[in-house]
């Protein structure tokens, strides 16, 4: 605790030094003035705990001291210790803010007991402020635990300069799967987002969705409201390309403006239930409710034709026909805007369908796996889950669909490898998780497999996903970020940068080449 005495009498002023170095023989005593001016000044200096003063100061008076101090924000503890009675002054030191008011001639033990009583406060007040924090009360807020009153807006005010009663915008990115990795890196990049722009950015880690949700608000009084366009101007063209170009996986990023903070939560329910529409937008784009609701929906047809032909596929146990219809299926659900819902219950229903074919022949794995798969598609926020999902659902599916000719020819071993990287090379599979799943070595994998089939695992991967873009460039409509969603490439740059490597030329000159 620091203390500053302003007290014209030397003798008063060693009498106090005394009691405070008994009472706290921890305080730091960061000096003491003569008169106002010298003690103003000190103050400002210092930046003390607690002031102990007199009234009556030459120069400059001891109210008109603590007068202009109050003006320029300065909330430290006073403690007044003065021979003057006048009840007007004493009326303007309440004002002022005083903690307490001894008259002279005083005990040591009176001066004592006051020193002791605001010490408690001071510490009551830091173990507060740590608490008093924006993390906590953007958190409190959230959680709908927080319901502010007056002096509640006061203190942010005083402290942040805000209340929740100020307008604000909740910022929402949501990391699916890899929310634990990404997580810091996030929040720490989403607090520097304001710097320079008039708002500040205070990120809260939401463990239980899986997301960070970021309160924007306004630190700077002169600039716009952020009910204005500017501050989802900001996120759109610069916070979200920098958070979409770092963060590895998943990345949705959400909006929503709100008349007054304390309505966060509801904004966070708002966003929670438009994240599904995701599916329809662009990785990188910041997604507005208000610009949801504009968008002209069209009814999607069930494609029964398409549902004939991936029957047949399956009963003629033609994987490289299933996939095809798959990606038909893709194209047309990305063709026209459709409702998630409507695009969720459409594949589920694609799905059941493939499965009832081939429970016409073989005998399913697990029921439940399937059950499991189906609720991933319906809860799907993601093309990657709903991939994820998929690929689940096809693996409980044991057949011989993605056998070849020269596969009898393989050991065992090889043969399972190569069926298993036909099956799963567009949803990024890695020569590790074969591995694990066949209980070998990678290395030992790896050996046999470029020695039985002439090429190395990566060679292999490449080349079949070099054919599959090529096949989405001739037959579908599908933008390239859409393709590279498809083939396992999580960056359609570098997947453009492969595939001139591989076919001489870019994937949009190819697609024209054709066309």
């Amino acid at each position: 605790m620091k203390i500053v005495i302003v007290e014209s009498e030397q003798q008063t002023r060693e009498t106090i030094e005394k009691t405070v170095k008994t009472a706290l023989p921890d305080a730091v005593l960061a000096g003491n003035a003569e008169n106002g001016r010298d003690g103003c000044n000190l103050i400002r200096a210092e930046k003390p705990d607690l002031v102990i003063m007199d009234i009556r100061l030459p120069g400059m008076g001891g109210l008109s001291m603590l007068r202009k101090l109050r003006a320029e924000k300065n909330n430290a503890r006073v403690l007044i210790v003065t021979a003057d009675t006048d009840f007007g002054h004493a009326r303007q030191a309440i004002t002022l803010g005083v903690d307490d008011y001894i008259l002279k001639p005083f005990g040591t033990a009176q001066l004592r007991t006051a020193i002791l009583r605001i010490r408690d406060k001071v510490r009551e007040e830091q173990v507060m402020g740590k608490a008093f924090n924006l993390q906590n009360i953007f958190t409190g807020c959230l959680n709908g635990q927080l319901t502010p009153d007056r002096q509640f807006h006061q203190m942010t005010q005083e402290k942040f300069g805000f209340t929740l009663e100020d307008p604000g915008a909740l910022f929402v990115v949501w990391l699916g799967s890899g929310y634990t990795e990404q997580r810091e890196q996030v929040c720490g990049m989403l607090e520097k987002a304001g710097a320079g722009q008039g708002f500040s950015v205070c990120p809260v880690p939401v463990d239980t969705w899986h997301l960070v949700a970021a309160a924007v608000y306004r630190t700077d009084q002169s600039a716009a409201a952020l009910s204005s366009d500017k501050g989802f101007a900001v996120f759109r063209e610069q916070v979200v390309p920098v958070l979409s170009g770092s963060i590895r996986g998943e990345v949705v990023c959400l909006w929503e403006e709100t008349e007054h903070m304390c309505d966060f939560p509801e904004a966070l329910r708002n966003l929670r239930q438009i994240r599904e529409w995701n599916l329809l937008f662009d990785r990188g784009s910041l997604i507005r409710r208000r610009d949801v609701e504009k968008m002209e929906i069209v009814p999607l047809k069930y494609p029964a034709a398409l549902e004939a032909q991936v029957r047949r596929a399956v009963l003629d146990e033609n994987g490289e026909e299933i996939k095809k219809c798959y990606y038909r299926l893709y194209d047309l659900f990305r063709a026209e805007p459709h409702s998630p819902r409507e695009i969720k219950e459409c594949l589920i229903r694609f799905d059941l369908s493939v499965l009832g074919a081939y429970k016409t022949r073989y005998e399913v794995k697990s029921e439940l796996s399937v059950q499991h798969s189906m609720h991933l598609i319906a809860e799907a926020i993601s093309w990657r889950q709903i991939r994820t999902a998929m690929q689940a659902f096809f693996d409980v599916m044991d057949f011989n669909a993605f056998e070849e000719a020269g596969d009898a020819e393989l050991s065992d071993l090889v043969r399972k490898a190569v069926q298993m990287v036909r099956k799963h090379y567009d949803q990024g599979i890695r020569l590790e998780e074969i591995a694990s799943r066949l209980f070998v070595s990678e290395e030992y994998l790896s050996a046999q497999f470029k020695k039985e089939t002439g090429m190395g695992f990566a060679e292999t991967v490449r080349m079949l996903r070099i054919e599959r873009i090529k096949s989405l460039l001739a037959g579908t409509r599908l933008k390239l970020n859409q393709i590279a969603e498809l083939t396992g490439y999580t960056d359609p740059k570098y997947m453009s940068r492969v595939f001139k490597e591989e076919v001489g030329m870019l994937p949009t000159e190819f697609r024209k080449s054709i066309h």
